[in-house]
C-alpha cells in the first residue's frame, strides 16, 4: 500500500510513490480507486480514472502519472502537459518556449519487476 499523496490533482496524486511494488499489486490497488484499465499495442497499462487523471505503467515498470485536466476562466485547459511526481505533484515538463526540461521525463517511480 503507498503512502498518502499530496492530493489537489486529480486521484492519480492522492496517493504516493508505487515504487517496488509489484504490476499485480498496484493492479490490484488502481482497481481498487475504480480505474478504466486499458493496455496499449506496444505494452503500455494505462489506469484512467472518472476524473480523467491516469496512471500509465510502462512495459518496464516505470509510472508515469497526469494530473486532471484543469480548466482557466477562458476554458482552456491550463495544465496540459503537466506530469505528476511520485508523491503527486505537478511537475513542469517543458519551459516557456516549449523546450523539455531534462530530467523531468522520468520521475523514477518504478515497479518491482
Amino acid at each position: 500500500m503507498p503512502s498518502q499523496g499530496v492530493g489537489g490533482n486529480g486521484i492519480a496524486s492522492e496517493f504516493g510513490d508505487l515504487t517496488g511494488m509489484t504490476r499485480q499489486e498496484v493492479d490490484d490497488f488502481l482497481r481498487g480507486l475504480g480505474a478504466e484499465i486499458k493496455t496499449t499495442r506496444d505494452g503500455y497499462v494505462a489506469y484512467k480514472f472518472f476524473d480523467k487523471s491516469t496512471v500509465m505503467i510502462r512495459p518496464n515498470g516505470e509510472v508515469i502519472r497526469t494530473p486532471a485536466p484543469k480548466s482557466g476562466s477562458d476554458g482552456r485547459n491550463i495544465n496540459k502537459a503537466l506530469r505528476l511526481d511520485r508523491e503527486g505533484n505537478l511537475l513542469r515538463t517543458r519551459d516557456e518556449f516549449g523546450n523539455l526540461i531534462p530530467g523531468t521525463h522520468n520521475t523514477g517511480e518504478k515497479l518491482n519487476e
